[in-house]
């Protein structure tokens, strides 16, 4: 049950994820993306099906591709960068995300738990 709990939290919130990152750097790949990630998460926040989600951002108009490049692994690296409607989207994102979090922390804690 947590483990479902975890997967559908993860699904919800991975295009803000995603978007927030690529919000903040000219352009990224999908690696660099994980990596900064699980770096601000302290490893905690692991991102199942990113390639699914930057497909479907891709589709959405909210990211598009700037380049590709082989790495010396001979390894494609395809980079990404927030076009002006993701800009648009991850701001209304952001505040439907505060504005569900709070009422869920108003449900969940007390207020002496909130106050702490």
């Amino acid at each position: 049950v947590l483990d479902n709990f975890e997967a559908q939290f993860k699904k919800s919130t991975l295009p803000l994820m995603v978007l927030t990152l690529l919000s903040e750097q000219e352009q990224m790949y999908a690696y660099e993306i994980t990596q900064e990630c699980l770096r601000r998460t302290d490893g905690i926040y692991k991102m199942p099906l990113l390639y699914t989600t930057l497909s479907k951002l891709l589709e959405q108009g909210f990211v598009e591709e700037v380049g590709k490049t082989i790495s010396e692994s001979n390894r494609v690296r395809v980079y990404y960068r927030i076009t002006e409607e993701g800009i648009s989207h991850l701001h209304r994102l952001k505040s439907l995300y505060v504005k569900l979090s709070r009422a869920v922390q108003s449900v969940v804690y007390t207020e002496k738990e909130r106050d702490d």
